[in-house]
C-alpha cells in the first residue's frame, strides 16, 4: 500500500488538473493526509489535515465529495474521509501499527468513562428552557421538547429538530438535556456530529472500538447536533446505526439537529433517513416581530442595558434575521452605548447601523435613489432593473425595488409599475407579496434588503457588495 503521503502526492496531481490554480493553491496545497487507517481489505479512513477550523470548514463544505472520489480512485478502496486541523506533519498510522504506550493510554481515556463520571457530557449551562424565547416560529418545537423531557423515551423518539442558522435548534437541546439530568436518567451525551465521528476514528487507530461503543450506547440519553455533517461519511453512518438502532430498542431518549429534514440531506443512508423521520420531526423557523422584541428584551436585562421602547420596536423591525444575529447586533449596540456612556436609544442604533428612525422616515427618499441603490447593490445599471431580462439575480433585485418602493415610501401599486418600467400593478402585486413570504422565511434576502435599506437612509452609506 502507498504511503499517506504518495497517496496524498497523487491525489494533488489529480486535484491540480480538475480546479483553478487559485483554488488549488489556497485550499489544496496546504493540507495532507495525517493517517491512514485499514477497516478491512476493502475500506479504509483517511485523516486529512488542515492548518486551521476556518480552513477544513471551507474545504469540507466546498470540496469534500470531489477530494473523496479522487482518493477513492486512486486508491480503489472505499474511503471515509475524516478532517482535522493539524499544523505539524505526522507519520501515517495504520491498521497493523501499534500505537506506543502513551498514546494508547490517552486514547482509552477518551472512551472509558472514570469511577466519579458525570451524569453529563458538553451541555451548555446557559441553555435552558428558562431562557428560551418562545414565539410562533419555534412553539411547537418547544412544545415536543417539554413533553420529552416529561417522559424520555416513549413520546417522541426520537425528536429530530430542523431549521436554519441561529434559530435555536441547540439551545432547545441542550434545554431538554438538562432537563433529563435532573430526572435522573443515567449519563447525558450532548455532542455534536463532528465530535462522533472522530472519537470514531479514534477508536479505528487505538483499536478501541468496543470502548467507543460502551462510551455511546451505554448512555441515559444521546443529543447529537448537526447530523447533516454525517453526509458522505460511511463508517459514521453505519456506526452511527448501529447506535440508534441500540439505544431505540432500550427506549433510550434520542435527540437531534440538522439545518434541513432528513430527506433533504444528501448523501445520507436511506436506512438513516427512515429512522431519523420515525419519531417526531419538528421545525424552528425565523423569528417574527414579537418573537425579535422578547429576544431582545431579554438580551438587554441579561445585560443590565437600558433601552426605551421605541428603541426595541425600532430594532425588531430593522434587525430581521436570526435569533443569534439579533443578540450579536444587540450586544455590539450595548457595548457602543457603554464606551460613549449613552443610552441605548434610537439616535445610537442609526448612527450605529445606519437605519432610519421613526425621525428620520420622515425624510424625502426619491423613488429614484430607491431604484439606483438596488441596482447598484446588484451591480446593475437602472436601465436592467426596468428592463425585462429574466435572470434570476436580477428578478430578485427588481423584486426588492418593488417591495421597497411599495412599503418604504408608499407608493400606489400602479404608481410602483410605471416607475419600474410600465410594469402592470398585478405584476407588481405579486413581487411584493412573493417579497413578503421571503422576508419571513429567508434570511438572506432579509440580509439583502437591510443593506439596501441601510445605503438608502444612512447619512454615511456603506460600501454596497452583494456577497450572499
Amino acid at each position: 500500500m502507498e504511503t499517506p503521503e504518495q497517496l496524498w502526492s497523487r491525489t494533488c496531481g489529480e486535484l491540480s488538473v480538475q480546479m483553478t490554480p487559485s483554488t488549488f493553491g489556497t485550499w489544496i496545497r496546504p493540507m495532507f493526509i495525517r493517517s491512514v487507517t485499514a477497516i478491512n481489505d476493502e475500506r479504509i479512513i483517511v485523516e486529512l489535515a488542515s492548518p486551521s477550523l476556518f480552513h477544513s470548514g471551507t474545504v469540507e463544505q466546498k470540496y469534500y465529495s470531489q477530494i473523496k472520489a479522487v482518493l477513492e480512485k486512486i486508491s480503489c478502496k472505499k474511503i471515509d474521509l475524516a478532517m482535522v486541523v493539524s499544523a505539524k506533519r505526522q507519520s501515517a498510522i495504520t491498521d497493523e501499527a501499534v500505537l506506543p504506550r502513551a498514546d494508547k493510554s490517552r486514547s482509552e481515556s477518551l472512551f472509558t468513562p472514570p469511577e466519579t463520571e458525570k451524569v453529563e457530557e458538553g451541555i451548555n449551562p446557559k441553555f435552558t428552557f428558562d431562557s428560551y424565547v418562545v414565539g410562533g416560529p419555534n412553539r411547537l418545537a418547544f412544545a415536543a421538547a417539554k413533553a420529552i423531557a416529561e417522559n424520555p423515551g416513549r413520546r417522541h423518539n426520537p425528536l429530530f429538530i430542523y431549521g436554519g442558522v441561529g434559530v435555536g435548534k441547540t439551545h432547545l437541546m441542550h434545554a431538554v438535556g438538562h432537563e433529563l439530568v435532573k430526572k435522573g436518567v443515567g449519563k447525558v451525551i450532548c455532542i455534536s456530529s463532528e465530535k462522533f465521528t472522530n472519537d470514531l476514528v479514534a477508536s479505528f487507530r487505538s483499536k478501541m472500538t468496543d470502548a467507543f461503543k460502551k462510551k455511546y450506547r451505554q448512555v441515559g440519553a444521546l443529543l447529537i447536533d448537526d447530523v447533516q455533517f454525517f453526509s458522505g461519511k460511511d463508517a459514521s453512518q453505519e456506526e452511527f446505526f448501529h447506535t440508534f438502532n441500540e439505544l431505540q430498542m432500550k427506549e433510550v431518549q434520542i435527540v437531534m439537529t440538522a439545518d434541513k429534514k432528513p430527506q433533504e440531506i444528501v448523501l445520507l443512508e436511506d436506512r438513516l433517513k427512515s429512522r431519523f423521520s420515525g419519531g417526531m420531526m419538528v421545525d424552528i423557523g425565523l423569528p417574527d416581530y414579537e418573537m425579535r422584541v422578547a429576544i431582545l428584551r431579554q438580551k438587554a436585562m441579561e445585560m443590565g442595558t437600558e433601552v426605551d421602547d421605541s428603541s426595541f420596536d425600532l430594532m425588531a423591525n430593522n434587525f430581521a434575521t436570526n435569533a443569534r444575529e439579533l443578540e450579536g447586533t444587540f450586544s455590539l449596540l450595548a457595548h457602543r452605548a457603554n464606551i460613549y456612556n449613552k443610552q441605548l436609544n434610537s439616535e445610537l442604533i442609526q448612527e450605529t447601523m445606519g437605519l432610519p428612525a421613526d425621525t428620520v422616515r420622515a425624510v424625502k427618499v426619491r423613488p429614484i435613489k430607491v431604484i439606483s441603490t438596488v441596482a447598484k447593490y446588484f451591480d446593475y445599471k437602472n436601465k436592467d432593473l426596468l428592463g425585462t431580462c429574466r435572470k434570476a439575480d436580477l428578478v430578485e433585485a427588481r423584486h426588492i425595488a418593488m417591495y421597497l418602493l411599495r412599503f418604504d415610501l408608499g407608493i400606489q401599486l400602479e404608481k410602483v409599475g410605471e416607475l419600474m418600467g410600465g410594469k402592470d400593478h398585478t405584476t407588481v402585486m405579486h413581487a411584493v407579496e412573493k417579497m413578503e413570504a421571503e422576508m419571513k422565511d429567508n434570511t438572506d434576502t432579509r440580509r439583502k434588503v437591510l443593506a439596501v435599506k441601510q445605503a438608502i437612509y444612512s447619512k454615511t452609506p456603506p460600501v454596497l457588495t452583494n456577497s450572499q
